[in-house]
């Protein structure tokens, strides 16, 4: 690391640490502190419908509002889907979120969750123990660092904000015993999937299809330098795809993404089969378009509706 540190100038050597501080904040999974090793079972793709839907483009579920050429919200999209040809049957709405974000955006959440028979939501941590409170959570590297952005960028915490207690909430991700165990079966390290998605922002941002230098050095300087970073990140946050592709394997695949989506969606399947009409996903935006191609694919749905929230407020 120091290497590479001493090889960047130091205009780069800011962009690293901004792309860092980026990559684990907001791509790296809400976890309850774990660090363990063990065995798992291996996840499974969700039920094979009869009558699969039409390949539908996958649609954006992160994106900049804008006026003319002026940034106004970082918005996150709640995708609803429905099975071809059941209008009145089950419904699934994705619902995107990043890690940290206006209170009143998790406020708005919170509301909405509350009309769902069950809200699948994304956290690494053992189910058996409960969400613990925020005072009583332990510390970690990576939730260090998504603390930190919170605080840079004058914005709150999901796990702060969102009321986890709630009696539709249903855990539709890995316990730490599973992750960690399927990242050594698949021979993949934190540190390794870090490294790898700076340096897809750093060749972005030289072939010019990312913000360069210059915004993320003037936010520094700028009088309001909360908003003028929010709204340097909110750029980065546009390339998420292009992050998402470089934490992937070579089978397309990756723990924090794919693997983690199909233990969700067995959990889905399970709430589909008891009877539930209306769910939530509520999962990181990176995550929706894995999701989006599931539905499609393997549930046999389309995607009927999209609105979106403002998460980060950039005017």
């Amino acid at each position: 690391m120091r290497a590479v540190m001493q090889a960047l100038s130091s205009s780069s050597r800011f962009r690293f640490i901004a792309t860092f501080a980026f990559t684990t904040a907001l791509l790296f999974p809400l976890a309850v502190h774990a660090q363990e090793t063990a065995t798992s079972r291996t996840a499974k793709s969700g039920e094979e419908a009869k009558k699969p839907a039409k390949k539908q483009a996958s649609p954006e579920f992160l994106r900049v509002k804008k006026d003319g050429r002026k940034k106004v919200a970082l918005q996150t999209a709640v995708a609803k889907y429905r099975k071809v040809g059941e209008p009145n049957g089950p419904e699934v709405t994705l619902v995107g979120a990043v890690h940290v974000g206006e209170a009143e955006y998790y406020s708005k959440l919170n509301q909405l969750f509350r009309g769902y028979d069950s809200l699948l939501f994304e956290m690494v941590m053992d189910p058996a123990a409960g969400v613990p409170d925020p005072e009583q959570r332990g510390v970690s590297p990576v939730s260090t660092i998504q603390v930190g952005m919170k605080d840079a960028l004058d914005l709150t915490f999901q796990l702060d904000e969102i009321d986890y207690r709630a009696k539709n909430f249903v855990h539709a991700d890995m316990t730490p015993t599973e992750f960690f165990d399927t990242m050594n079966k698949r021979e993949e390290g934190l540190m390794q999937m870090v490294l790898r998605s700076i340096g897809s922002s750093i060749a972005m941002q030289s072939s010019g299809k990312s913000t360069g230098d210059v915004e993320l050095l003037a936010a520094l300087v700028s009088e309001d330098r909360a908003k003028a970073l929010r709204r340097a990140f909110a750029s980065q946050m546009q390339m998420m795809d292009g992050q998402m592709a470089a934490i992937t394997g070579k089978d397309g695949k990756s723990t924090l993404i794919t693997e983690r989506n199909a233990k969700a969606f067995e959990v889905l399947k399970d709430e589909l089969e008891s009877g539930r009409q209306k769910l939530g996903v509520f999962y990181g935006a990176g995550h929706l378009k894995d999701m989006h191609e599931r539905l499609l694919k393997d549930f046999g749905m389309e995607l009927v509706e999209t609105e979106w929230m403002d998460a980060w407020d950039l005017r």
